[in-house]
């Protein structure tokens, strides 16, 4: 089985370093122009099906790069992006920061010590959420010798590969933020996998 996980295109929210998370933010214009070339680069794999975060921004990206397919899209809430709570849409932007934490970019930079924001979802659920969808999908007998394409976010995919290498919460971050549309392929065989490639950019 091959997994092909892309984040998904820019989107204003990543340009202004606002906080993202569930806000269902649409691709940019760089963000489309972004996933048309990552279409390019995975044109000749032959899916045989299509996860989505239920997010637009993965969404859109999963249909321009799904082309003329004829593959259903099936939005799936173990590939939705991390919640930042009542923090969404704040900024981490260097002179803007307006996020009442001070301590909050512990996110990205010691999340062993990073604070969930009320009404946010942990690190901890994230890495639990995402893959144990990821693993119901490997572990299916159906799905043995398939080749999926999977679009998600930034923390997601990071939970995903924090979770299947069972990394502690301080490793939460190792081998860095995805860029936007950057593939990642996992290969599985009878429920044992590896990183064939990681963050691997076609534009």
């Amino acid at each position: 089985m091959d997994i092909y996980l892309v984040r998904h295109g820019e989107t204003d929210y990543n340009k202004g370093k606002r906080l993202q998370g569930v806000a269902d933010i649409p691709l940019n214009a760089r963000g489309i122009e972004l996933a048309e070339r990552t279409a390019e680069g995975l044109r000749n794999i032959s899916f045989d099906r299509i996860y989505t975060s239920p997010l637009i921004r993965a969404r859109k990206t999963a249909e321009i790069i799904r082309g003329n397919r004829d593959i259903e899209i099936v939005p799936a809430e173990g590939l939705r992006e991390i919640s930042f709570g009542d923090y969404e849409g704040l900024t981490i932007l260097d002179g803007s920061y307006n996020i009442p934490d001070p301590d909050f970019l512990n996110f990205f930079h010691a999340p062993e010590k990073y604070r969930t924001p009320p009404n946010g979802e942990s690190i901890e659920q994230l890495k639990m959420r995402t893959s144990s969808f990821i693993r119901e999908i490997m572990n299916h007998p159906a799905n043995e010798g398939k080749t999926f394409l999977m679009a998600s976010h930034g923390a997601a995919i990071r939970g995903i590969l924090s979770g299947l290498f069972d990394l502690p919460v301080s490793q939460f971050w190792s081998g860095g933020v995805h860029k936007n549309c950057a593939v990642t392929l996992l290969h599985a065989e009878h429920g044992d996998f590896e990183i064939i490639f990681e963050n691997k950019v076609y534009y």
